[in-house]
């Protein structure tokens, strides 16, 4: 495996960094979101409740199938800025309560019945993304370095 590829994935299994979600809503409007997020058998897994029962763009996103970008940065200059951008189709997955725990666990310092109870709410909804295509850069030093960049699943850092 390329080095540049098990850098992006040590990078996504960093734990407490969160991912920025993007997408064009069925009216066509963006909508951007920080979320948690898993990296975990090729896709990119989410965990969005519905707030205040009005329905989410993203999980409306899910239900279609749309594009998607996600981006998980570090920027502390000069020695860490590091990015994964990332676009690809997103879907609905079914509700898989290891998974959605495996989630929180990346964030939360100690699991509870609070987390379980809201892990497994019915108003909450598992999702998750392809990244298809995408880019990853590291700027040590604020020095310019090549991008990794693949424009489809099989050349990206998810392949087998």
């Amino acid at each position: 495996m390329d080095r540049s590829i098990l850098a992006i994935h040590d990078f996504l299994d960093e734990p407490r960094l969160p991912a920025s979600v993007a997408i064009a809503t069925s009216r066509g409007t963006p909508a951007l979101a920080m979320m948690w997020f898993l990296a975990e058998e090729g896709r990119l897994w989410f965990h969005t409740p519905l707030t205040d029962g009005r329905p989410s763009p993203f999980l409306a996103a899910a239900r279609g199938n749309r594009e998607v970008a996600v981006m998980i940065a570090t920027f502390d200059p000069p020695d860490d800025v590091r990015q994964v951008r990332m676009t690809g189709p997103a879907r609905l997955e079914d509700k898989d309560l290891p998974r959605i725990r495996r989630i929180y666990e990346r964030y939360v310092p100690a699991w509870s019945t609070d987390w379980a109870d809201h892990a497994a709410s019915p108003g909450a909804h598992l999702w998750s993304m392809s990244p298809d295509r995408g880019m990853a850069v590291a700027y040590p030093g604020l020095e310019n370095r090549p991008a990794f960049r693949w424009s489809c699943a099989a050349e990206g850092p998810f392949s087998s």
